[in-house]
């Protein structure tokens, strides 16, 4: 069995992230019931959403997502724990403000960040 490397979002290769990790899916769907009472479900797409929780991050890690997330254009994410994103895919980047967790200053710091991440096609 091979080792798992590092998440990379863009050019950020990131820390392995922590408890509370989590994917799942997303459906855009629209449900209707017909007068003869059945359930109709049209799905117009099907994506992942990625939830990264870091208890204790860096400031430079940090500051080159941060970077990456207000560019507000699709970067790609690569991750082989999860099958879905093994070979890359390209997602839109949120970052949660930071929580500092241990440290001082301006540079010497690690904040608690959570980074969401949705894919932008669909699977369907």
């Amino acid at each position: 069995m091979a080792a798992i490397v590092n998440p990379t979002l863009g050019a950020v290769t990131l820390p392995f992230p922590g408890e509370g990790t989590k994917i799942e899916p997303v459906w855009e769907s629209a449900e209707h019931t017909t007068l003869g009472g059945k359930t109709r479900r049209e799905v117009m797409a099907r994506k992942y959403k990625y939830t990264l929780v870091y208890d204790v991050m860096s400031v430079t890690t940090y500051d080159l997502l941060e970077t990456l997330a207000n560019t507000l254009v699709a970067a790609t994410f690569t991750y082989g724990k999860w099958p879905q994103s093994a070979s890359g895919i390209s997602v839109l980047v949120s970052l949660s403000a930071r929580e500092l967790v241990y440290g001082a200053g301006d540079s010497d710091y690690w904040s608690r960040v959570t980074l969401v991440l949705v894919e932008v096609n669909s699977r369907i």
